[in-house]
């Protein structure tokens, strides 16, 4: 009998010589393409590597695993390379569950081996009944359209491509192949525990699928092959829309309540995973919706790696984590240079200040001049974030900051991120709101100035907020 097999070399767009590495378990699934690809790479003339990992979870059984490929190997005169690895350990030390970092540990194997010798093709023996128990298990969990594009036939992998030749051909398929080529093969008995849920949607729903539906995979992969299409579509049009809408203060609210629900959803998603490197999950970009929609200013929520997404003004705008105090410079001696402020469009510039420069205001609340000799200073002069029950002698009162704060309108966000410059005394000077009394610096010595700088959107923003 024939499989539904696919060459590796035109799913990846490559030479019929390009070399391939082919991860091989020793299961039915991978040693039945390890037979076609060995008979393949006879007729074509290219160079086929096998890779096989002992995990060090099913002690004896991965042992015999691991002779089992070994030997099969030998009998095709092909090279295997081996990795054996203690990954309980490992997913113990890293924080992670078992399977997560077992495929971690597979691919970065994967990885070092394509590099070492030059294959930018990798193979494996995902199946349709795979890819059915992966859109089932999706749908279930909560997913989007992207998602239901399911196990790709070939997509990037470091600099080459991941490639399933097998991904049209059902798991009884596979089995009949092995039976009729006389193909020994191995179990993994963790594959029956119906603990793990994919399991039991291979052992319990698939067989009651293929009962009541003629070919469900198939079906299943036809629409995983039109959701990618219209995926295709929808990304064109979403890079459409933020070049036209997304700036440096962020993506225009108005233009994001006017686009249609399928492209503002994926907008959003699109510009979370631009800004922060992560795909965002569906609650997040449930909730940046709900702010857009509530149509006020000043809304917030969370996003992974401590991200906030905020509306202000007219914009919805991605805020990095708050700044550690180490961010900003520490003693002034030393650190003059401009410093961006995370999350803001403001910087602080620390200069020299040249003596007998004329200034009509030694300290405002956009800059303060401070001379070398420190005759004002407490000590050493620092930066550091704000502090609940901070306070700052102005005006012959000791005043709470976030009083302060609250008469110069300065929004929440904010004043959690710009930085106070201080001294053993406290609070020196404070951006936006001023300094301390006794700041009588002198023009006619040198000395440094400190400025608060903004971008006009910078402005715009908080005077809308």
């Amino acid at each position: 009998m024939q499989l539904p097999f696919v060459s590796p070399h035109r799913l990846a767009g490559q030479d019929s010589h390009t070399p391939v590495l082919l991860a091989f378990s020793g299961g039915a699934d991978s040693r039945a393409l390890l037979h076609l690809l060995a008979e393949d790479a006879k007729v074509v003339g290219y160079p086929l590597l096998l890779a096989h990992v002992n995990h060090g979870i099913r002690g004896v059984e991965a042992l015999r695993d691991r002779d089992f490929c070994q030997r099969v190997a030998r009998e095709y005169g092909l090279e295997l390379c081996l990795l054996e690895v203690d990954v309980p350990r490992l997913a113990k030390e890293h924080g992670r569950g078992l399977e997560e970092e077992a495929r971690a540990v597979r691919y970065e194997f994967f990885s070092a081996l394509m590099q070492e010798r030059g294959i930018p093709i990798l193979a494996t023996a995902h199946h349709a009944d795979d890819h059915l128990e992966t859109l089932l298990f999706r749908l279930s969990r909560g997913t989007t359209p992207k998602g239901m594009g399911g196990i790709l036939p070939a997509r990037p992998f470091e600099t080459g491509s991941l490639v399933r030749p097998l991904l049209k051909a059902t798991r009884r398929q596979i089995l009949e192949f092995c039976a009729a080529q006389g193909l020994e093969y191995v179990t993994d008995s963790t594959n029956g525990d119906p603990a793990y849920a994919r399991n039991r949607l291979r052992a319990e729903v698939i067989p009651v699928l293929e009962e009541l539906f003629a070919r469900p995979q198939e079906r299943a992969l036809e629409l995983s092959a039109m959701a990618r299409q219209d995926e295709d579509y929808f990304e064109a049009c979403v890079e459409q829309f933020l070049n036209a809408h997304a700036e440096t203060d962020g993506v225009t609210l108005e233009a994001l309540r006017r686009a249609a629900p399928s492209i503002r959803r994926r907008a959003v998603a699109a510009y979370v995973q631009e800004k922060i490197g992560q795909s965002p999950e569906q609650i997040h970009v449930r909730e940046i919706l709900e702010l857009i929609d509530q149509g006020h200013n000043g809304g917030c929520c969370s996003l992974p790696k401590g991200w906030e997404a905020v509306t202000e003004g007219r914009w919805l705008r991605l805020l990095p984590p708050v700044a550690e105090e180490g961010s900003f410079p520490q003693r002034l001696a030393f650190s003059t240079g401009t410093f961006p402020i995370p999350g803001t469009d403001f910087s602080i510039c620390v200069e020299k200040w040249e003596k007998n420069t004329k200034v009509h205001n030694l300290s405002t609340t956009q800059y303060i001049i401070l001379n070398f000799d420190f005759d004002i200073i407490d000590g050493s002069l620092f930066w550091r974030l704000r502090r609940e029950g901070d306070t700052l002698p102005m005006g012959g009162m000791t005043r709470r900051l976030r009083k302060l704060y609250n008469q110069k309108q300065i929004p929440p966000r904010l004043r959690e991120r710009l930085p106070l410059l201080c001294d053993g005394a406290g609070i020196l000077w404070a951006p936006l709101v001023g300094a301390r009394d006794g700041i009588l610096s002198d023009p006619s010595k040198d000395g440094y100035f400190i400025t608060l700088k903004m971008s006009e959107g910078s402005l715009r923003g908080e005077s809308e907020g």
